[in-house]
């Protein structure tokens, strides 16, 4: 068997077995295509690769100045390639399982304060049109419950209503996020009555009754039936300027990391917030932690006796 065959197979039972995403096989086909194309340029063998080789690699991909994040996500693809190939008895041990992940430091997320993020929602209540009430449910649905924009744009009617008749709206309701995972999402009062009124409305965005349109919660006439991704980011940015936020700081993202960063300033667990926001691991939801530094820090700055001791005794010479 050659290492593409080898590969392939192992997309298959990725997709198969762990429901990995369209990007997610993308990101893990080029990682494999890019060492296989190493080790032929070295002319070693895939199955024959000892730790050395990807070391080598490693400082190969370094040399071309890729970066560390990069180079983090091309090494957990190859361990889990490998371990791949010893359970199916192609190989006997992990040539990659050894190796170190370069340290480096996560961008900190944006994120709106809540005065901001109360003027965005302040602002859509003052338009009335059709387009401003389905604007004004989506945002708040998505600051109330730390939904990916892909997860919003796409949710469907039936995941929201508890009873299709009198159209009442559920406080509690699941859904299948990223990688085929199902979750809860938990909204609140506010945001049940932005949707309950955004459903009387919501009939002036099906454009032909189409099967594929009436399933979802913001219909549109795009190729999959609801309102795309970019449309809902063009339209969120139009709010801010209209709200004389500054519109180059937010985005769908950022909402869903002040929706994070707001609960874990209110206390909140770090494994409810990952629960939440639907993380597959807790080193990815452990970026807030360093926000939450960042606040205690001033907020010892602000409050801490001596802290205000020294500033009075500034002010006062």
């Amino acid at each position: 068997m050659t290492s593409m065959n080898f590969i392939e197979q192992f997309l298959e039972t990725m997709t198969a077995e762990r429901g990995i995403s369209k990007n997610s096989y993308v990101s893990y086909k080029r990682d494999l295509l890019d060492f296989n194309n190493f080790l032929l340029k070295e002319k070693l063998l895939e199955l024959q690769a000892t730790l050395q080789d990807v070391q080598n690699y490693i400082m190969y991909l370094a040399s071309n100045k890729l970066a560390a994040r990069s180079i983090n996500r091309k090494i957990s693809t190859l361990k889990t390639y490998y371990e791949f190939l010893i359970s199916e008895r192609h190989m006997n041990y992990n040539p990659a399982l050894m190796i170190d992940l370069p340290k480096y430091r996560s961008a900190l997320p944006d994120c709106l304060d809540i005065d901001e993020v109360k003027i965005l929602i302040n602002y859509c209540d003052t338009d009335k049109t059709s387009e401003g009430i389905r604007l004004k449910a989506m945002i708040n649905l998505l600051y109330a419950s730390g939904l990916r924009v892909s997860e919003l744009v796409s949710l469907k009617i039936a995941s929201i209503l508890i009873d299709q008749s009198s159209g009442t709206i559920s406080k509690v309701f699941t859904i299948n996020g990223k990688g085929n995972k199902e979750r809860a999402i938990i909204i609140n009062d506010q945001t049940v009555l932005a949707i309950t009124e955004y459903l009387k409305v919501r009939k002036f965005f099906l454009k032909d009754q189409s099967d594929k349109q009436v399933i979802y919660l913001f219909p549109s006439a795009s190729k999959q039936g609801y309102m795309t991704r970019q449309n809902f980011a063009l339209l969120l940015k139009q709010a801010a300027l209209n709200s004389g936020l500054d519109h180059s700081r937010i985005s769908p993202h950022v909402l869903r990391h002040s929706f994070a960063t707001h609960l874990l300033h209110g206390g909140a667990d770090l494994r409810v917030i990952q629960e939440l926001l639907g993380h597959a691991d807790i080193g990815t939801t452990q970026i807030y932690t360093h926000l939450q530094t960042e606040h205690l820090k001033k907020t010892l700055d602000n409050c801490h006796p001596l802290n205000r001791g020294l500033k009075s005794l500034n002010h006062s010479h």
